[in-house]
């Protein structure tokens, strides 16, 4: 647990380096640079679904690498949150990143058809269940756990491709994205959220200090 705290610490100091103007103080390496590539290529938008594990939120600079105008609209589950990002925006440079967030009224899922009307990138972290909200059931590492069921059921639902990706940090000032794309079934939810629970234990195993969801991840699902 220390070895994690550690290593979550030196993603957050990355990412404000790599945001304020250090891209080139790191390496880095694209694992299914392909998938990502036809997906801006084609111009017809596509839905990311990503994890708390890695440092995600610096893949538009991977991103820009491949195409200047990329745009990322990130769904987020509140306005504090969001509110973080805007702040050290203001100490960053400009990013194409842009926010839509979750609301109760489900205005968001019009916000998320229009930005993939626009040809942009959405995207969505599939590890993060909020008690009290819609939720699917699936294996991860042995145990049934609790899963958001919102960008299962949207990714299902429209008709563009999905993608699960990953940004992990290597040892020294090095990283690796990895994208894989989903083999996405028309409306059935179930089985997207079983292919992305495979893929996260992939990931897992790989970087095992790397998964930074710091909550009962399993003794949530036994106490409700």
């Amino acid at each position: 647990m220390y070895k994690s705290f550690v290593t979550f610490g030196k993603t957050i100091i990355d990412k404000v380096a790599i945001s304020s103007g250090m891209r080139d103080s790191f390496t880095y390496d694209f694992d299914g640079r392909e998938n990502i590539k036809n997906l801006l290529d084609n111009k017809q938008g596509g839905i990311l679904i990503s994890a708390h594990v890695g440092n995600f939120e610096i893949s538009e600079f991977f991103f820009a690498e491949l195409d200047q105008t990329a745009t990322i609209s990130l769904v987020v589950t509140d306005a504090e949150r969001q509110a973080i990002k805007e702040y050290l925006s203001k100490y960053t440079r400009k990013s194409h990143t842009k926010f839509i967030v979750i609301k109760e009224d489900i205005s968001h899922i019009f916000e998320i058809n229009a930005a993939l009307a626009r040809n942009e990138i959405v995207c969505m972290t599939g590890d993060r269940y909020i008690k009290g909200t819609k939720f699917m059931e699936e294996q991860l590492l042995g145990e049934t756990a609790r899963f958001p069921a919102g960008p299962f059921m949207i990714a299902s639902r429209l008709k563009v491709p999905v993608i699960f990706v990953y940004v992990m940090k290597d040892p020294k000032q090095h990283y690796h994205l990895y994208a894989r794309t989903a083999q996405n079934i028309h409306r059935d939810a179930p089985h997207l959220l079983r292919e992305y629970t495979k893929s996260v234990e992939w990931m897992l195993k790989k970087y095992p200090k790397q998964w930074f969801n710091y909550f009962d991840f399993w003794n949530l699902n036994k106490a409700s």
